[in-house]
């Protein structure tokens, strides 16, 4: 279930922000918050996403009658987050990665049910505009910065993408 945040997130000084905030969400900042555990700050957030699959029914011996769609079931687009990586930031998601692999790992029996994440969109002075909350929670894919010593002035980026059960 979506939920409107409340109160102000913890100021982050090394985002290097500027003020003037509209409420809008137009610069835009994402906080990720995953079974209480703060990944931080994320410059993009994609896939936020549900689509209502639907089976077209046609009555017998009425061809030229409109199709009735009878509900199927939702599917969820896998989010993908992505960042500028700093050291702190690399550090936190490393560790958690590392316990959903364990966890994984020691799991004989298939029973992990995914974790509970929280995406809070943030405007330029860092005020939380909306929370989504996901359900069923597990990295699918993280993928580290591409390594190039004559990328001149390019940012190194990590992406981590969520696959997820649900948020509605």
């Amino acid at each position: 279930m979506s939920e409107i945040a409340a109160g102000p997130i913890n100021r982050t000084a090394s985002l290097g922000l500027t003020t003037g905030s509209t409420g809008l969400g137009i610069n835009q900042r994402f906080q990720v918050t995953i079974d209480a555990l703060n990944l931080g700050f994320w410059k993009s957030c994609k896939g936020l996403a549900v689509t209502f699959k639907s089976d077209a029914w046609y009555e017998g011996g009425f061809y030229d009658a409109p199709a009735t769609y009878l509900p199927d079931k939702l599917e969820y687009s896998p989010i993908t987050l992505e960042r500028a990586v700093t050291q702190e930031g690399e550090a936190t998601v490393a560790s958690w990665l590392s316990d959903m692999a364990r966890q994984w790992m020691d799991d004989r029996y298939c029973r992990y049910s995914g974790s509970t994440a929280s995406i809070t969109l943030a405007d330029s002075e860092l005020n939380p505009i909306h929370t989504w909350t996901l359900r069923g929670v597990f990295p699918s894919k993280w993928t580290g910065p591409d390594l190039d010593a004559m990328g001149a002035g390019a940012v190194a980026l990590e992406r981590l993408e969520l696959k997820h059960t649900g948020f509605l």
